[in-house]
């Protein structure tokens, strides 16, 4: 569970797999399901006024749920890169603002959600097709790139650089605050290693560190991702 909204009665939780659910808050008795192909929750916000619960998603899409009827209003790319972080509706709940990884804040008109599309037409890589990509690039868009870039520097996203990843100590990239967890860790991310992560779920593999729980449970799916890593992280 990435985000969680009490309701009149209700309560409404983002998880990782792209789930949002929403639950009686008494019996804890499952109630709607909005789950949707884009992953994770990231974002949440509510305008009890309205009625209106915004849920924002990794894959940059905005999605707007009516509570009292619970049906989906409005569901648009929201971000022309990257996830949508944040999410807050304006006081009389006729605007929705969200950030992302961009150095400004988005707003648009919620009447006006209809009429055009808030991303321009723009298409970036991030929200490229699936079925363009390759099978460990659609790992890596699923699970990975969230957070984490491929490009040499300093990173702007929550997680370090993966640029020249394998062979390296966990924890040394100059720049980023990591948690205890990871700060002087003796892991070598390689093969071995970066299987052992997504195999059994960063909570338990590296307990205490900032990465979300997540699993890829399939060998082969593992196995692609961290071929197409070698060749996008700089190490062929």
């Amino acid at each position: 569970m990435n985000r969680l909204i009490v309701g009149d009665g209700w309560l409404a939780y983002g998880a990782v797999d792209g789930g949002t659910r929403v639950i009686d808050a008494e019996t804890g008795e499952a109630l709607y399901d909005f789950t949707l192909d884009r992953r994770p929750i990231l974002s949440m916000t509510y305008h009890a006024e309205t009625g209106q619960l915004a849920i924002g998603d990794g894959e940059g899409h905005i999605m707007m749920v009516d509570t009292e009827t619970w049906r989906i209003t409005r569901d648009f790319r929201a971000m022309r890169q990257g996830p949508v972080w944040a999410l807050a509706f304006s006081t009389e709940g006729t605007v929705i603002h969200a950030g992302g990884i961009d150095d400004v804040i988005y707003a648009w008109p919620v009447a006006l959600l209809d009429t055009y599309d808030p991303a321009g037409g723009d298409t970036r890589s991030f929200l490229r097709d699936a079925e363009t990509m390759s099978n460990g690039e659609r790992q890596f868009m699923r699970k990975c790139s969230i957070c984490h870039s491929l490009e040499d520097g300093p990173s702007r996203k929550a997680g370090p650089t993966l640029h020249g990843v394998f062979g390296r100590k966990a924890g040394v990239v100059p720049g980023y605050r990591y948690s205890p967890t990871l700060d002087g860790s003796d892991i070598v991310w390689d093969d071995t290693t970066i299987d052992a992560l997504f195999d059994e779920g960063p909570d338990h593999y590296i307990p205490g560190s900032k990465m979300p729980m997540q699993v890829i449970a399939a060998p082969q799916d593992r196995a692609d991702l961290i071929a197409y890593l070698r060749g996008a992280t700089g190490k062929e």
